[in-house]
């Protein structure tokens, strides 16, 4: 199995113990591909789309109560990624869908999530922060 170098643990940290450790979990599940096996690929896949549900609703509901004032530009880019994984997943079944479904994996996704926690999830973190409420409150309040 082959790990990829694209994504590095340390530099996914937000300093936000929850969201790190959704991160985490998605870099895990990311990893864990055997790039040889169109099965693994498409495995992990659908993995990751039933861990980024999960990980999304737990963040949404962080930025709902707490006033999160770029909520929607946020919601839709999760909206967004869910539905391109769920279709290249989807049309996955022949092998050029399968190999449009491997290079959403290795090129889309690394860019996706390295921009995605960089910009809008450091700033939903930087907003929570700003409550000036003890992050382990915010953390089970979530679940």
């Amino acid at each position: 199995m082959m790990s990829l170098k694209k994504f590095n643990k340390s530099k996914h940290l937000l300093n936000y113990e929850k969201m790190d450790n959704l991160h985490m979990e998605f870099l895990d599940i990311y990893n864990s591909v055997d790039l040889s096996s169109i099965d693994s690929i498409k495995l992990k896949s659908m993995e990751l789309l039933t861990h980024t549900k999960k990980h999304f609703s737990e963040e949404e509901t962080l930025m709902d109560r707490y006033d999160y004032p770029r909520s929607k530009e946020h919601k839709d880019e999760h909206n967004k990624v869910l539905a391109e994984l769920e279709f290249f997943i989807r049309k996955s079944h022949s092998i050029f869908g399968m190999n449009i479904l491997k290079s959403y994996y290795l090129e889309k996704l690394p860019y996706w999530f390295d921009y995605h926690l960089l910009s809008m999830d450091s700033d939903l973190t930087a907003h929570l922060n700003s409550f000036g409420i003890k992050k382990v409150k915010l953390q089970q309040e979530v679940n």
